[in-house]
């Protein structure tokens, strides 16, 4: 419906702000009432009251662009950028829907949003104003504004309930058993009182795969970035009985019906040392045995994605439960020929039940407690419990912390527990350097390093540089650890002396706390002067104070140096079109290939003109003739797209979360294949050098087409 303006709040009206350009609002469509995941259509009616004429795709086309609260902010994204969907782009709402919009005539603005699925209950209020798009000044500032009033947001939780309940402090754990179902079985109770008469679908999970957010709502890893939670597939857990009656081993419950009394009692068990799992109840109103998530998520699980409660329904996730292999007998564990305790890795670890599981292998691991009464030592340093569990890092592959341990079973016994190697804290091994113009300076006078963070480290990687002279040309002969790296102590032929380095800076890799192994790390090192240098990274354990050393890089800067190679692009392809096959849109994957590694921004640009004028070319968009235009629009990191760039830097995959932004509008709605790369920006190489797409090199590529 449409209200006659009284709604809109105004301002006091000035004059026209651009000579030939004039505006007078009208009226616009009713305010919006939503509920979380939905979407709704504003629509505004301006007339054109100047002596220019309003055009779309030309110098004279003018936007609706959004405000901050503020009335006056304008041409940045608001403080609602969250509910876009399909916006003009990130500062912009809509364009006129009429073509063209000459002076008397009026049109309207319409653009669409969309309440996010954790949206609390509120008004939210959308601002904006006109402007020449050209040069985004204003047209006629009048305060326009709509507002949406959203109902709050569905967390799915409450309705039903598990016991023992999420928080760490229920872990469990089980021995496993020879056979299952066996001795290793373990019961969680779902209790679901409101939906009786319904069904529930039950999944299990790894439980590093979900977290609980503290509004009680829950949130998923999707490294595979389907829009569903990573559930378990295999069967090394599986369910053995619902309310006490055997069913056949299986990893998923579809459609169990809730009692009269809610209750559903839900029995797992595993013959595999080493699962941590929970337990999954929830509607699954998709009927399809998958957790559906408001969003993509991440290939890397840096952070979680909510669960769509809006689309999936009521939802409770168990405690954590262990399962493991025997308890550790006396002596020394795993011994050598001599008998001592050798050191073997860390499978499995819970603060709680100051329990964890070491072995050769996990097939082979056993279950160990600690209690007061034990040592403990990291790498032969005497530390407390409390500091021994929190320097304990453990991983399910082998790829943690290792320890020995001499083991008494008995609680009154006296155990001897020593971390003989602390992956937790390790630098890593493969630091790297260029020299480039990192900040759009006058010289190559910047060093940017980067790094692949140790698996299961999530510690912070403080970098360290030792300044060798301004007439000094650096070198592997002048900067070197002298040993394999990683090092826990600095080895005798290192370079240059320990006491020369200064600490200019630290990253620090998952903040979430999710392990970060395999992934890259950057920092960059600003304004340095004409010399050689050597750089480092040096970790420290917290708990020992002990430090470890990555390798060493020379690094020398000069006024010439730096890398000036502009990178090409030598593979543009789609790897999945989910939407119009003719068009690129919400869905679509594409993934391009460099010769070199980059560097991606968190909001990197890459637009895209399209073929309405004729199928553009690898060389570029055809020229448009007899009145036709072609489309141009952004695909952005960040806004509309998800942007993943493989370990290496040498490839990114973009995956499109929404309708790219329209630039410039064409004969024909939406981005036409092929499409071709026609600006770009965020995307250089390791030496700041921007990304060469419009080389006319036979290898390089920029040109998407759906085949």
């Amino acid at each position: 419906m449409l209200s006659i303006g009284m709604a809109v709040g105004m301002l006091p009206t000035p004059a026209a702000a651009i000579v030939g350009y004039d505006s007078a609002y009208q009226f616009e469509s009713a305010f919006l009432t939503l509920n979380p995941g939905d979407s709704g259509t504003f629509s505004v009616f301006f007339a054109n009251t100047g002596t220019t004429s309003w055009v779309k795709g030309t110098a004279t086309q003018v936007n609706l662009a959004t405000c901050l609260d503020d009335k006056v902010t304008c041409n940045v994204p608001p403080e609602e950028a969250a509910f876009a969907s399909g916006w003009l782009s990130a500062t912009a709402y809509a364009t006129h829907t009429k073509d063209s919009v000459i002076p008397g005539d009026f049109s309207a603005f319409t653009y669409t949003i969309k309440a996010p699925a954790t949206a609390a209950a509120a008004t939210y209020r959308f601002n904006g104003d006109l402007v020449l798009g050209s040069t985004q000044a204003k047209v006629h500032p009048e305060g326009y504004y709509q507002d949406a009033k959203v109902s709050g947001a569905t967390t799915g939780t409450g309705v039903i309930t598990a016991t023992p309940a999420f928080a760490s402090a229920n872990d469990a754990m089980n021995f496993v058993s020879d056979t299952v179902p066996g001795i290793g079985q373990h019961t969680v109770t779902f209790n679901a009182p409101s939906l009786a008469g319904t069904n529930l679908t039950f999944v299990l999970i790894a439980s590093g795969n979900v977290a609980l957010n503290a509004d009680g709502s829950y949130s998923f890893c999707d490294t595979n970035q389907d829009n569903k939670a990573d559930i378990q597939t295999s069967t090394a857990t599986v369910f053995t009985a619902v309310n006490g009656t055997a069913i056949a081993n299986a990893n998923t419950i579809v459609n169990q019906a809730v009692p009269a009394d809610g209750k559903l009692a839900i029995t797992i068990d595993s013959a595999t040392r080493n699962q941590r799992v929970r337990v999954i109840g929830w509607q699954d109103k998709t009927q399809n045995g998958q957790l559906e998530l408001t969003a993509q998520g991440d290939v890397n699980c840096d952070a979680y994605t909510p669960y769509n409660a809006a689309v999936d329904g009521a939802i409770a996730v168990s405690g954590r439960k262990f399962y493991t292999g025997p308890a550790g007998t006396f002596g020394a564990q795993f011994p050598d020929s001599g008998g001592a305790a050798t050191c073997n890795p860390v499978f499995r670890f819970s603060s709680t039940l100051n329990m964890f599981t070491s072995g050769p292998t996990g097939a082979t691991s056993l279950r160990f407690i600690m209690d007061a009464n034990d040592i403990f030592r990291v790498q032969g340093t005497p530390v407390t419990l409390a500091q021994f569990k929190s320097s304990l890092t453990s991983g399910s592959t082998g790829t943690g912390d290792k320890v020995t341990i001499n083991y008494s079973p008995d609680p009154a016994g006296t155990s001897e527990f020593n971390i003989c190697s602390n992956t937790g804290f390790l630098a890593p091994t493969d630091l790297a350097a260029a020299v480039g113009n990192f900040d759009n300076g006058t010289s190559a006078e910047d060093v940017r390093l980067t790094f692949t963070v140790p698996t299961f480290n999530t510690t912070t990687y403080p970098i360290q540089r030792s300044f060798l002279g301004s007439s000094v040309t650096a070198s592997s002969s002048n900067c070197a650890l002298g040993a394999t790296p990683p090092q826990q102590s600095l080895p005798s032929g290192n370079t240059p002396a320990d006491s020369t380095f200064a600490t200019v800076g630290a990253v620090t890799q998952n903040a979430n706390g999710f392990p970060g192994g395999g992934e890259q790390a950057t920092f960059v090192n600003f304004d340095l002067g004409t010399g050689g240098y050597c750089f480092r990274v040096r970790t420290q354990d917290s708990q020992t104070g002990s430090f470890s050393y990555s390798n060493y890089v020379p690094v020398n800067v000069t006024t010439a140096a730096g890398d000036t190679r502009a990178p090409l692009s030598t593979s543009l392809v789609l790897s999945t079109s989910a939407g119009f096959a003719n068009t690129l849109d919400q869905g679509d994957k594409f993934v391009i290939d460099f010769d070199e590694p980059m560097s991606f921004s968190s909001n990197a640009v890459i637009r895209f003109t399209d073929s309405d004028c004729g199928s553009a070319l690898n060389t570029g968009p055809v020229a448009c003739a007899g009145g036709t235009t072609n489309t141009v629009a952004d695909v952005i990191c960040g806004t509309n797209a998800t942007c993943t760039a493989n370990t290496q830097n040498t490839t990114l995959t973009v995956t499109l979360t929404g309708s790219p932004s329209v630039v410039a509008a064409g004969s024909t709605a939406g981005l036409q294949y092929p499409v071709v790369v026609t600006d770009t920006t965020g995307i250089t190489d390791q030496s700041g050098n921007l990304w060469n797409f419009a080389s006319t090199n036979a290898s390089s590529d920029r040109l998407l087409t759906n085949p």
